[in-house]
């Protein structure tokens, strides 16, 4: 009987659950395996995790690598996933504070608030947005409600300006963010994720209640207090705090990749710590150093430094150094979008770059067609109900192993590569799939790269010139698939420059990759259908030869 019950019809029951030592995988957990999830004939309980971050556990590295792995996960793990640094839009649109102004003309705070009277108000003017499960749009406005009486209920000093503020952006909310949230909510696998750092408003913090009523898991990060959202659940009957003693200030862009470094060009008010051959000089053999471990540190670079540190050696560029046994490889990942006004100009640089040892140059897309999905392979590597986590050894003694006439180290290093890119990816989970099949898309990419990328690996001795893949793309020779994306972004964390030259200024890799990844330098002009052209020098005359002015 149980069995034939339709769990999308049931009434939301949200629970706040414990977390334990492992955040992540608690927050990645399906909801019908998390502890107290339940359900009967009427109601569903859904375990979900509301918790407040005030302060600095240990350092603010620590800290701040904790909130970008967070975020990566969060992007990974669910489409259904917000994340703010600055508070929630406060963009009303006239049309809607039109509608909201013609209701409150209708309410006598004097006589009292009658929320009942507000709700359906508010559904007949059409601001309650429609979620694609009607049972869930009702949930919807009926928590909707309650937190709107509870703000009526709790607040000492309540004053009816504040209500009104919390009302018209509340609604304002609804309708910006509940399609993105609630639209494929699964009641027993991913709930709804939100990420919120820094100061909250009061009517913030009751708008996330709310959310949390639903079934959403939020988290609440502020290193400097406990802000406004320690007053609007004071009695914690919706979350918890959890508090540290050190403190910090709250920083603007709190996601940015810990592994990305600022060239001095870039970023003037950084130390200059850091120098060409920094490493004292180091000389090494050749393939000294292809047994190493290898962590690629992404240049966040000027357009011009594109052209001059892409024909460095990686030994010489910002950043390198080897420690550990590992390699850091300085690389480059960049869309070049337009083109210069002069394109003799352009024609040139982009022929210098293409001109430097070891480049793959392609002007033909997609660069992958199609791939066979991998489902068996990935099982013996990564089992679905096993607990021993994805097994690089078993990847590379695996028959169906297609890299084994690589160098050893390479292998190796490609193995724990795809393991990486597989699991945390910096593409976009376009299809909105379930993890593992998303896992799956990703892994069957890389166990199948074409012979030209292998080859373009195989000839990297890691000090020395950096390989390179440059993408020529106008709207007339096809454009980057998603395959060709996750291809890319196991090159960029391989230590390849990536460099895409997109005469057009049409997007490519923003639909699928992860923006915080590369950067995108836009020059002065754009310019359509143009095809690729060899750069050939003009030659002066004669006249120009003898007399030089």
């Amino acid at each position: 009987m149980r069995d034939k019950i339709d769990i999308s019809r049931l009434d939301i029951q949200a629970l706040n659950s414990e977390l334990t030592d492992d955040l992540l995988m608690d927050l990645k957990t399906p909801v019908k395996d998390r502890k107290e999830f339940k359900y009967n004939s009427y109601v569903i309980s859904i375990p979900r995790y509301f918790y407040r971050f005030v302060g600095i556990k240990t350092n603010e590295k620590d800290y701040y690598d904790l909130l970008y792995r967070i975020d990566r996960e969060f992007k990974t793990t669910t489409r259904a996933y917000l994340k703010f640094n600055q508070g929630l839009d406060r963009n009303l649109s006239l049309n809607n504070q039109n509608k909201l102004d013609e209701i409150w003309k209708k309410i006598n705070p004097e006589a009292g608030i009658d929320t009942s009277f507000i709700i359906s108000a508010l559904d007949s003017s059409g601001l309650i947005p429609s979620i694609s499960k009607p049972v869930l749009t009702l949930q919807i406005k009926n928590y909707f409600k309650v937190m709107l009486d509870y703000y009526i209920n709790t607040r000492a000093d309540f004053k009816i300006e504040e209500f009104k503020l919390l009302l018209n952006y509340g609604v304002h909310w609804l309708n910006l963010y509940s399609k993105t949230l609630f639209d494929n909510f699964d009641y027993l696998y991913i709930n709804p994720k939100i990420l919120y750092y820094g100061d909250i408003t009061t009517e913030e913090a009751y708008f996330l209640i709310f959310l949390s009523m639903i079934g959403c898991d939020i988290l609440y990060f502020n290193p400097k207090g406990a802000g406004n959202i320690k007053e609007a659940d004071k009695f914690n009957a919706f979350s918890r705090e959890l508090i540290y003693l050190n403190r910090g200030d709250i920083k603007g862009e709190p996601w940015e990749s810990k592994d990305r470094i600022r060239t001095t060009a870039y970023s003037a008010r950084e130390e200059l710590n850091k120098t060409l051959f920094e490493e004292g000089g180091s000389f090494y053999r050749p393939w000294q150093l292809a047994n190493h471990n290898i962590k690629a540190l992404t240049l966040k670079t000027t357009y011009e430094e594109v052209n001059l540190w892409g024909k460095e050696k990686a030994l010489v560029r910002d950043g390198w150094k080897v420690e550990n046994n590992t390699v850091y490889i300085p690389n480059i990942f960049a869309k070049i979008s337009g083109t210069h006004e002069d394109k003799d100009k352009y024609w040139q640089e982009l022929n210098e770059i293409i001109g430097q040892e070891n480049t793959l140059f392609i002007n033909k897309l997609p660069i992958i067609e199609v791939v066979p999905l991998e489902y068996g392979k990935f099982q013996q590597v990564y089992p679905l109900k096993g607990r021993e986590g994805f097994s690089t050894n078993k990847m590379l003694k695996a028959s169906w192993w297609k890299y084994k006439e690589l160098r050893v180290g390479l292998q190796k290093t490609m193995a724990e590569k795809i393991k990486e890119v597989t699991l945390h990816p910096i593409v976009y989970n376009v299809d909105n799939q379930p993890t593992r099949d998303f896992q799956v898309d990703i892994f069957s990419v890389l166990v199948n790269l074409d012979k030209s990328i292998l080859q373009l690996l195989q000839s990297f001795d890691y000090p020395e010139e950096v390989p390179k893949i440059v993408i020529y793309n106008n709207e007339k020779n096809g454009n980057i698939s998603y395959e060709d994306s996750i291809m890319l972004s196991f090159l960029n964390a391989m230590g390849v420059d990536i460099l895409i030259y997109n005469p057009s200024g049409y997007t490519d890799i923003e639909r699928y990759i992860y923006s915080d990844m590369y950067d995108i330098h836009h020059l002065e002009d754009v310019s359509f259908n143009l095809d690729f052209k060899k750069y050939e020098a003009k030659k002066k005359s004669f006249f120009k030869n003898l007399f030089k002015w």
